[in-house]
């Protein structure tokens, strides 16, 4: 397995997007998420991917940040969680600090049940790491303030005649002002093995990423011209991906 990165600047450095992760993953067959053999190498392995991008002068009103997975032959890409860094404390730490607990509140009874599940239900393997890594991320991520609130949402695009499943991030500017000119987020998810009915893709491909920000009603898009449905392949920050099946137990 190989980790990557790939950037994309302005040449005057005031805008950038990077992208990085992981470009070999291992893919698992669907029913791996519910193995109850306890062998390691039947674990399900999640991936992180990475964005961060940096913008000089005031912070923009909006950005929003795309992270795009190929579907193509012999594997699908699940979704897991997604998150926005920060580094605290931050201007407005009390407040921030509240929105966390309330977020950790309603997260701790799914992931007290998990770990019932673990230690009762011989062995789950997986369930209690799963668990942990969420957990994980959500205590590292920015919350959900008030009206100014980042969130996500799961879209799709067609690039270069290839269709793309992917995750949009939409952050406000005052989310913006607290972080920092260096912004990063990143999405945990799981590749499965799945093989065409018929036809099928084009084989394995790239993560593509771009970014756009708003700064005083006009985009600034991260790389140039990159929100357009079909761009072309210099539009984008990308990673190149080569998906491998699990091999079979013997």
């Amino acid at each position: 397995m190989v980790s990557r990165w790939d950037r994309w600047s302005r040449q005057d450095g005031a805008n950038w997007l990077e992208v990085y992760g992981e470009s070999d993953p291992v893919s698992v067959p669907l029913a791996g998420l519910f193995s109850t053999n306890s062998d390691a190498s039947r674990e399900f392995t999640p991936y992180l991917y990475v964005w961060t991008f940096g913008y000089t002068g005031d912070a923009p009103d909006k950005a929003e940040v795309r992270l795009l997975f190929p579907a193509v032959d012999g594997w699908r890409v699940k979704d897991v969680q997604a998150l926005v860094y920060h580094l605290p404390p931050v201007q407005e730490e009390r407040e921030w600090r509240t929105a966390v607990a309330e977020d950790l509140n309603a997260l701790a009874p799914a992931v007290g049940l998990a770990g019932q599940l673990a230690a009762t239900v011989a062995p789950l393997p997986g369930l209690s790491a799963a668990s942990a890594a969420i957990a994980h991320l959500k205590m590292r991520s920015a919350p959900q303030v008030g009206h100014d609130a980042w969130y996500v949402r799961r879209i799709h695009q067609h690039t270069g005649g290839t269709l793309y499943y992917g995750v949009e991030w939409t952050l406000p500017g005052k989310l913006l002002q607290q972080v920092g000119t260096r912004v990063t987020g990143a999405l945990l998810v799981q590749y499965f093995s799945a093989e065409p009915v018929r036809g099928g893709g084009r084989g394995d491909g790239a993560l593509l990423s771009h970014a756009r920000l708003t700064v005083k009603g006009r985009a600034v898009e991260l790389p140039d011209g990159s929100w357009s449905e079909d761009a072309g392949a210099d539009a984008f920050v990308m990673l190149p991906l080569s998906v491998t099946a699990q091999a079979a137990r013997e």
